[in-house]
């Protein structure tokens, strides 16, 4: 009865090892790589972030409706589309003013322009009625979409040529794809500091001879980038 026991567990140890030299046997080589690509882009979205406060001048409050007026009038006459203005996401803020015992409130608003020559017209043309508080809250590029479309592809390709360049070295090459995953994109980031675009009234100046607006601001390019992971079978 022993021997019997005995041997059925020498057989099943045998199989055991069988099964495993199989499956190593059958295992595919496989290389696992990450194409990048990015690129540069002057951004032409470029939304400001205009704050009204309401304000006490003399004895007279000047309330943020009559302000808001003002601002639009100002904007229409220099040729900026009111379309492209709207309330900020953020709600009218209520500040109470202790030593005046007066409670002001602020509002937020958000205008998208094209270009630093608008984002200067603006700040000079709103500058002139005590509308100061202004700020790039983000940018873009109006062929976003498809630009990230190119740069993934050229990442795939990129990641396809590192996987058969490195596998040359040693004979082989790269066959079908098995895994693909695109690692997340980021949104569009400036190639600077925030400080970079911060709205600075002593770099307005007008020139008198043109009759327009000239700026030192340029804006920094964005960066648009994607990297995207594949494991290719070795061939």
């Amino acid at each position: 009865m022993k021997q019997s026991i005995l041997i059925l567990l020498v057989g099943l140890c045998v199989g055991y090892s069988h099964a495993q030299v199989t499956g190593s046997n059958h295992e595919k080589s496989y290389i696992e790589v990450e194409g990048a690509a990015d690129t540069l882009v002057v951004p032409d979205m470029i939304y400001l972030k205009i704050e009204i406060d309401e304000r006490i001048d003399g004895k007279t409050k000047i309330s943020i409706e009559d302000q808001e007026e003002e601002m639009k009038k100002i904007l229409i006459a220099n040729g900026i589309n009111l379309e492209e203005l709207s309330l900020s996401d953020e709600n009218t803020e209520i500040v109470q003013v202790k030593w005046k015992k007066q409670v002001l409130s602020k509002s937020n608003y958000l205008l998208k322009v094209s270009s630093a020559k608008e984002v200067a017209l603006v700040f000079e043309k709103l500058n002139e009625i005590r509308i100061t508080n202004i700020y790039i809250e983000k940018v873009s590029h109006t062929k976003y979409d498809a630009i990230v479309k190119e740069i993934e592809i050229k990442a795939i390709k990129n990641a396809k040529h590192r996987a058969d360049y490195l596998l040359h070295a040693i004979g082989e090459t790269a066959g079908k794809s098995l895994i693909v995953r695109q690692n997340i994109l980021q949104y569009p980031k400036r190639n600077s500091s925030n400080n970079d675009y911060f709205i600075d009234s002593q770099k307005i100046k007008k020139s008198s001879d043109l009759n327009i607006t000239q700026t030192e601001i340029q804006f920094s390019k964005i960066k648009i980038s994607s990297s995207i992971y594949v494991k290719f079978e070795v061939k």
